[in-house]
Formats: C-alpha cells, sequence, structure tokens
C-alpha cells in the first residue's frame, strides 16, 4: 500500500497540470475542447497509480477550482460534465465483461453528459442556441448532431483506451526505471 504523502503528491501534481492546461484555454481558444481532454487523460494517471476513489477526489478538486480558475467558462463546463470523471469512470465500467453492455452504458453516459453540456452552456452562460436559426430542420439537424457526436466519442473513446495503454507499456516502465 503506498502512503498517503504519495498519493496527496502525485494527486496535488496532477491536479496543477490538470489547471495549468485548463488555464492555458484563454492562452490557446481553438484549444478549448483539446485541453480539457487533456486534463481528464492525465487524472487517469491518478486512478491507475493509486485507486479509482482517489481519481475521483483529484477530479473533484480540479472541477471546483476550474470554475474559478479558468477564463473560458466552456471549457470548464465541458471538463466538469465529462472529460474530466469520464477518464475515471471508465476504468470501473469496463471491468464488466460483455463488451457491448460495456458500450451501451458509456453511450447512455455520454448522451446524459453532452444534453446536460448543452442546456447548461445555454442557459446559465448565455450562448444563443445554435439550432434555432435553421427552424423546420431544427430537429433533424439535432438529431444528426447527437449521431455525429456520439460516433466522435467512441473514437475519443477508443482513443483514450489506446493513450492509457501506452501509459502503461511504456512510459509507466521507462519512467519508474529512471527513478530508482
Amino acid at each position: 500500500m503506498k502512503k498517503v504523502s504519495y498519493k496527496v503528491a502525485l494527486g496535488g501534481v496532477v491536479a496543477s497540470l490538470c489547471l495549468l492546461l485548463m488555464f492555458l484555454t484563454a492562452v490557446f481558444p481553438v484549444l478549448s475542447m483539446t485541453l480539457p481532454v487533456f486534463s481528464g487523460m492525465l487524472i487517469a494517471v491518478v486512478a491507475i497509480e493509486i485507486s479509482v476513489p482517489w481519481g475521483f477526489v483529484t477530479y473533484a478538486a480540479v472541477a471546483v477550482l476550474s470554475v474559478f480558475v479558468t477564463p473560458d467558462k466552456e471549457a470548464a463546463v465541458f471538463f466538469i460534465l465529462f472529460f474530466g470523471y469520464y477518464p475515471v469512470l471508465k476504468a470501473l465500467l469496463e471491468r464488466r465483461r460483455i463488451k457491448w453492455l460495456q458500450i451501451l452504458i458509456k453511450l447512455v453516459i455520454f448522451n446524459i453528459s453532452i444534453i446536460c453540456i448543452y442546456y447548461f452552456i445555454i442557459n446559465f452562460l448565455g450562448t444563443v442556441d445554435f439550432f434555432e436559426e435553421f427552424g423546420f430542420f431544427n430537429d433533424y439537424l439535432v438529431a444528426g448532431m447527437l449521431v455525429f457526436a456520439n460516433l466522435v466519442f467512441l473514437l475519443y473513446d477508443y482513443t483514450l483506451t489506446l493513450t492509457i495503454s501506452l501509459y502503461m507499456k511504456w512510459f509507466r516502465p521507462t519512467f519508474l526505471r529512471k527513478i530508482k
């Protein structure tokens, strides 16, 4: 069992790196979706190295602080409502042996999250509803965008799996060997 000081130190370092990435959304506005994704991937490191509950604690700390630190509030909303907790939750979901059930649960979680993000941004951040201007095609456009978002999510999930695998097979052994 790892010492509490190690857990707190790793969680603190990862949280500070996540907050730095979230702050950089103001410097590089083009990366306002990408930087929350990378922040979530860093939180996955805590879940791997320590435990899933510590991953959620680190996520919670970054989520609360990102509200105050992140100038781009939409990026903070994306991090808080999906990209921050999903890499940690993925570890729990993939313990299930039935693959199609894993995918179904992941898609349900993603769809609930994306709908919450959409309504939060429209109602609380005062962003104009993009779909209102399309009138009759509004329902079809929303459905098409949701289908496209689900396909992109499946690609994100696969990429996250590859990234975690790369961390476990290459970066972790290399990094730990250099520390010893």
